[in-house]
C-alpha cells in the first residue's frame, strides 16, 4: 500500500475545491471529483447541510458523510473532508468512528472539518436541537477533547456537560494515529479552539483581518504548547462564501491569491457556485495561472 497522503505544508500553497452536494444531480457532481483531482487539486471538500444551501431549500441535497465515502472511492490522491460539520448534527464519538473508517478507505486522506453550526432554520426543519451560540461552542470544545481522548486513551470514559462515553473501545486508530482537524470560525473562542486543536484553520476573512486572526490562532497554539507554525491557514479565493467572489479575470484571481498568501493563507479554495456558473474557467486557472503563482510566491 502506498504511503499516506501528507497534510498541507504550512510553507507551501495547496489548492482545494469545494463542491457543495446541492442543486445538481449525483452523476453531475460525481464527475467533478476525478476531474478536479486530475487538474492537480490537492483537496476536495463538501459541506454538512441537509437541504439546499445558497439556493432553493427544496432543491437536490445529498448528505455529507455518504458523499465523502463516494469521494474516497472515486479518487486516489486528494485529501477530502466536510467544510464543516456542525457539532450539533452527530455524536462526536460516532463522527470520529465514521472519519476513521473513511481514513482507512482512502489510505489516510480524510480530514475532519468541524465548527459550532449556524443554520437555525435547517435544525428546525430536521428537528435537531439548536442550543444558543455559547453552548454550541462549548459542545465543540467538548467534542474536540473527545476526539483527542479516543485517539490517545484505551477504553476512555468521559462525563461531560453535553456528551458521555463509558469504557469506550475504539479500534482501529487513524492511519497516522490522528485524524487531521480543520476548524472553521472567527469569533474569539473559536480562534482559541483553533489554536489548541486545529491542524487547519479556515475563514473567509479579508486579507488584513485574516493576518490578524491567524496571529491570534498561533498565539493560542503557543500557549497550548503546540508549534504555532504548523497550523495551516485556509481561505477561499474563488466563488461564494469567500472573501473575494468570482469568477474573476486571470489577473484578478492572481491578485486575490497573492493577497491571501501574503496574509498567511496556504490552503487556497475554489468554491463552486450553486448553479456552477463559471466553473468552466477553473481548468484554465489551474493549468495556467496557478503554476505561475507557485513559481512567483514560493521561490
Amino acid at each position: 500500500m502506498p504511503s499516506p497522503i501528507p497534510l498541507p505544508d504550512p510553507n507551501r500553497m495547496s489548492f482545494g475545491v469545494v463542491i457543495r452536494p446541492q442543486h445538481w444531480s449525483w452523476a453531475e457532481m460525481a464527475m467533478q471529483w476525478a476531474e478536479m483531482e486530475a487538474l492537480g487539486f490537492e483537496s476536495i471538500w463538501t459541506n454538512d447541510h441537509l437541504h439546499g444551501l445558497l439556493g432553493p431549500v427544496d432543491g437536490i441535497a445529498f448528505e455529507a458523510q455518504t458523499t465523502l465515502a463516494a469521494i474516497a472511492m472515486s479518487t486516489s490522491k486528494v485529501r477530502f473532508g466536510a467544510m464543516t460539520y456542525s457539532v450539533t448534527h452527530r455524536n462526536p464519538a460516532i463522527l470520529l468512528k465514521q472519519m476513521v473508517t473513511l481514513d482507512h478507505m482512502s489510505n489516510g486522506r480524510a480530514i475532519l472539518g468541524i465548527g459550532a453550526g449556524w443554520y437555525e432554520d435547517e435544525h428546525a426543519a430536521f428537528a435537531v436541537p439548536f442550543p444558543d451560540a455559547g453552548d454550541r461552542v462549548s459542545m465543540l470544545a467538548e467534542a474536540l477533547d473527545i476526539f483527542r481522548t479516543l485517539e490517545t486513551e484505551f477504553h476512555p470514559t468521559h462525563d461531560g456537560k453535553f456528551f458521555h462515553l463509558h469504557d469506550t473501545p475504539f479500534s482501529p486508530q487513524p492511519v497516522r494515529g490522528h485524524i487531521p482537524i480543520l476548524i472553521g470560525g472567527t469569533k474569539p473562542r473559536m480562534l482559541k479552539l483553533a489554536g489548541r486543536y486545529a491542524d487547519i484553520w479556515d475563514s473567509s476573512l479579508a486579507p488584513d483581518e485574516l493576518a490578524i486572526a491567524l496571529a491570534t490562532v498561533r498565539e493560542h497554539a503557543a500557549s497550548a504548547g503546540r508549534d504555532p507554525g504548523a497550523i495551516v491557514s485556509s481561505t477561499g479565493v474563488w466563488g461564494p462564501s469567500s472573501a473575494w467572489s468570482g469568477p474573476p479575470s486571470d489577473s484578478d484571481f492572481a491578485n486575490k491569491v497573492r493577497a491571501a498568501y501574503r496574509a498567511g493563507a496556504r490552503q487556497l479554495l475554489f468554491k463552486h457556485t450553486p448553479d456552477r456558473a463559471g466553473i468552466d474557467t477553473i481548468p484554465h486557472l489551474m493549468e495556467t495561472v496557478v503554476p505561475e503563482l507557485r513559481a512567483e510566491l514560493e521561490r
